[in-house]
């Protein structure tokens, strides 16, 4: 019996010996596994998010190429496009254009753009001096750096501009956020010790989870990643002893082949082995029992047996449900993506179906002008005799037909200049106009549709009004278009005064009249093509709702603002102001010749 117990506690002990070498060979091959696998995810992880910025520079860069306000410091039209390319993307914090000099043009955190040179930036001077490999389409992915004002952390991310014939031009930046990456990598199921971090193919950190703030920016080429493994394979699992990531680890990395990108999943084996090893202390204990008393060796080992049974299979449990969520992460991403795309495709879509409406609009204003013109003609030639007298139904009738001709015409001209500002194809030319003459001949022309109308129409100028380079017929259409809205909205015995003055500097024109006025939530509502106040009792006066926006068109175009205001029942007062850039001083023997004319009736 004693011989049997020898042999059976030096079985015992050399099956217990090889068991836990098998598991801590187990353990260690499944975390090599899993720490392949997860930086699997987050190579592609990272090399997605780049390539997808990468598309929405590629988008930015083709828009910009045909706009002629591209090169526009601070355009707000500009702005408000390269906002929304960078809404795409949560990576991006503000996209930059920057010209050939390092001058910043446009900045989609401000509509005002600082004043710094950025000559010296890495994306400028690497498009600059064709250092980017893959030519002009190439992006440049830089180090993460500073900013110079906000002292932040970002990355940059850069595509090449050029002039029609070839030469560099400037270059379209897109900031991005490191901490998106951080945060991602902190939504993952990461286990005890385990590392993330995400390099720069140069060197440096650009994101890491834990203590990202501790690392980043900070040059990784003296480790064993940039030493050694990077220049034997792309991708590969490696057991090293690093003294930044801290002793016996295991480390799976991965270079992308698309981003000058590299990221590593590292683990300590010691914290991987924990397990194991509570269980080979387990087991020595339970092996020493069984030495000391042979008698309760078997039933001790049934009891390991049993526990070890479970405790593989809850191991078991717990993998299953790691590459589960794994694979429901690689999913999610997977449909993030198809989701990506298909908005882009829509956006495509709208974009086109929105220039086809416009460009369907520009052609139907032009060919129902030509027939309109002839019934407009005709009309007048009855309505003056010159193919003999009509009865007085007869020329009633006539007159009707010329005042819905022109009333049809007039439009399909707002229709016209709504679709040209909104294609960007409406020409401006500019001279020197005297403002109060442009003033009462627009009087003149509202005269009588204001007396028919029965409403008081008077003018408040001063004895001296600078000169307006402006355009004459946008001008003249501004005020014809307030003056048309606020004789239509006054009712019989109203008043409308116009006015001109300066203020600010600024040349200030006002429409105001004692009409029906306009609620306070449609005041924004109004501004917008088509759009009509829609209550019982505005229904009662026709139009399109194109008069206001197309107003508000006219004066941006030319540099100025427009103010609406308005209290229900009490009359409105519409107000243009141009900037002073705009404003030329009379001189002296003009403005003694004004003096000597009379004011606009």
């Amino acid at each position: 019996m004693g011989a049997f117990g020898v042999a059976l506690i030096l079985g015992l002990n050399a099956l217990v010996g090889y068991d836990l070498l098998h598991q801590r060979d187990e353990t260690l091959a499944r975390a090599r596994e899993d720490s392949a696998a997860m930086a699997l995810v987050l190579e592609h992880h990272a090399t997605d998010s780049l390539s997808g910025v990468a598309k929405i520079l590629a988008g930015a860069v083709e828009v910009l190429a045909v706009r002629a306000d591209a090169w526009e410091r601070g355009d707000a039209d500009v702005f408000a496009l390269l906002r929304r390319q960078a809404s795409l993307s949560p990576l991006i914090r503000a996209i930059l254009v920057v010209s050939a000099g390092g001058q910043l043009i446009h900045d989609t955190q401000t509509l005002e753009p600082a004043g710094i040179d950025l000559s010296d930036r890495d994306y400028l001077m690497a498009h600059r001096d064709r250092l980017v490999p893959g030519g002009a389409d190439a992006v440049f992915v830089g180090n993460p750096v500073r900013g110079r004002t906000s002292n932040t952390w970002f990355i940059s991310m850069s595509r090449r501009l050029e002039r029609p014939d070839g030469r560099f031009a400037g270059v379209v930046v897109a900031v991005m956020e490191p901490m998106a990456f951080r945060s991602f990598y902190q939504t993952l199921p990461l286990s005890g010790d385990a590392v993330v971090t995400l390099y720069h193919a140069d060197g440096p950190v650009i994101a890491r989870f834990p203590d990202h703030d501790s690392y980043i920016g900070l040059s990784a080429h003296h480790l064993p990643l940039f030493t050694t493994l990077l220049k034997q394979t792309r991708a590969g699992t490696e057991l090293l002893d690093s003294a930044s990531d801290g002793p016996r680890r295991i480390l799976s990395h991965r270079a992308s082949a698309e981003m000058p990108v590299a990221v590593t999943v590292s683990s300590s084996r010691d914290a991987v082995l924990a397990p194991w090893w509570s269980k080979a202390m387990t087991l020595a204990v339970a092996d020493l029992a069984g030495t000391l008393v042979l008698a309760a060796m078997t039933l001790a080992l049934l009891s390991e047996a049993g526990r070890r049974e479970r405790a593989m299979a809850d191991l078991q449990d717990s993998e299953r449900a790691l590459r589960d969520s794994q694979q429901r992460l690689i999913q999610d991403i997977a449909a993030r993506h198809r989701i990506e795309a298909e908005l882009i495709a829509a956006k495509q879509v709208s974009d086109a179906a929105n220039r086809a409406k416009t460009q369907f609009l520009a052609n139907m204003s032009h060919e129902l002008r030509t027939p309109l013109n002839a019934v407009i003609g005709f009309s007048e030639a009855l309505e003056s005799g010159i193919f003999g007298q009509m009865s007085a139904k007869q020329t009633e009738y006539v007159g009707d037909i010329r005042k819905s001709g022109q009333h049809l015409l007039s439009l399909i001209n707002d229709i016209l200049d709504t679709t040209k500002i909104e294609s960007g194809k409406y020409v401006l030319h500019q001279e020197d106009l005297p403002v109060d003459d442009l003033i009462g001949e627009c009087l003149r022309q509202m005269g009588p549709l204001a007396v028919e109308k029965g409403v008081t129409l008077t003018a408040a100028l001063p004895a001296s009004l600078p000169i307006l380079y402006a355009d004459a017929r946008a001008v003249r259409q501004i005020l014809l278009n307030l003056l048309s809205n606020a004789v239509k909205f006054t009712p019989p015995g109203g008043r409308i005064v116009v006015e001109a003055d300066r203020v600010a500097r600024s040349l200030r024109l006002r429409v105001s009249d004692t009409g029906i006025g306009i609620p306070g939530i449609e005041l924004d509502q109004v501004m917008e093509p088509f759009h009509q106040v829609d209550n019982s009792h505005t229904r009662r006066y026709a139009g399109t709702g194109l008069g206001l926006p197309l107003v508000k068109s006219l004066v941006e175009l030319q540099d100025g603002r427009f103010v609406l205001s308005s209290v229900l029942g009490r009359g409105t007062t519409a107000t243009v102001l141009f900037p002073p850039s705009r404003l030329r001083n009379l001189s002296e023997p003009l403005r003694a010749l004004k003096r000597t004319q009379p004011a606009p009736v």
